[in-house]
């Protein structure tokens, strides 16, 4: 794996392929990528489960949705690019997967509260699409509550006057909106109703997205804890977030060997915690050997992203085989 000062050098070529104030730029600061991982797929996963409970599947109301989440989730990661900015320019011992998202840092956005206007933009393009599942399809007060929560757990992750994550709250709001919201939203949006099935799922997930963000903060801790910005590896110290990355496995696993006791499919549920248990495995290893110090962060990072993708496709598939075995045994 690369070294920081290769990772910088890195960071610095990708950019330079970004030009001041190009559709890149903002396509950059919004970065779907990750809101595949944090939001897109957990809402799917949700959402299937709904339908392989034998909930009739809603397609309109599914993309809809989708389209919330991902932009809510887009505008989440613009906004806090915007009021990170302090704290990102200072940073220069970030991961190859940390470190916030070097655009504004760069100058590749030369006015910098056209960031925000963007991630003002994107959530106000939200706003409609969840309006119209509220009016068209689901008017439910549920429907709106979850919207909101979403919605502003998002935009005050960073910015004022909670700037949560500053207060050691960040981790929360990950893991209760991308690991457990996303997944509910999704059920609730098909099945009009929740129900047990969904909480081994957005347990699992909850406590996976949580371990990709604890890991993404011991390469930015030294500069998080000059900033001011309480994350839990500044509160905690690296061994204890260390042995709390440790735990939240645990969490993931045992939610999924539990999950056929609230009514999660036996091979969705196990044959998701056999897929991802070999990394998860190495993950706690690698851990335990301390080496999340220096340039072993790099592919603790990489493989943690692996492990999580592994828990959501995992539950996709498993609960997209559940469907089929429904449909044909009818």
């Amino acid at each position: 794996m690369p070294t920081f000062d290769e990772v910088h050098r890195a960071y610095d070529e990708r950019l330079a392929k970004a030009k001041p104030d190009s559709p890149r730029a903002f396509y950059e600061i919004a970065v779907p990528r990750f809101t595949l991982l944090a939001a897109v797929l957990p809402f799917a996963v949700g959402s299937v489960l709904a339908a392989a409970q034998g909930s009739a599947f809603n397609w309109p109301v599914f993309l809809l949705g989708l389209g919330v989440v991902f932009l809510v989730n887009c505008a989440t990661n613009a906004a806090n690019t915007y009021f990170d900015y302090e704290t990102d320019l200072q940073n220069r011992e970030f991961s190859a997967y940390s470190g916030g998202i070097r655009i504004l840092v760069q100058g590749k956005i030369t006015n910098r509260r056209h960031a925000l206007y963007f991630a003002a933009a994107l959530m106000l393009l939200a706003a409609p699409m969840g309006l119209a599942i509220y009016f068209c399809y689901r008017p439910d007060p549920w429907v709106l509550a979850m919207g909101f929560f979403g919605a502003l757990a998002g935009w005050f992750y960073t910015s004022p006057p909670f700037k949560l994550c500053y207060r050691g709250l960040g981790e929360l709001v990950i893991a209760s909106c991308s690991g457990i919201l996303t997944v509910v939203s999704g059920y609730y949006l098909q099945a009009g109703r929740f129900g047990w099935a969904m909480l081994p799922a957005a347990l699992a997930l909850a406590a996976g997205i949580l371990n990709v963000i604890l890991i993404n903060e011991f390469a930015d801790r030294p500069s998080d804890a000059r900033s001011g910005k309480i994350t839990w590896l500044v509160r905690l110290g690296p061994e204890r977030a260390a042995r709390t990355y440790q735990a939240d496995q645990i969490v993931s696993l045992v939610a999924l060997l539990a999950g056929p006791l609230f009514g999660l499919p036996w091979y969705a549920a196990w044959g998701t915690a056999a897929i991802a248990l070999p990394q998860a495995w190495r993950n706690r290893q690698a851990m335990r050997a301390g080496e999340w110090a220096g340039d072993g962060i790099n592919q603790l990072t990489l493989n943690t992203f692996g492990v999580h993708l592994l828990l959501e496709l995992g539950l996709l598939v498993g609960l997209l085989v559940a469907i089929g075995v429904r449909v044909w045994g009818n």
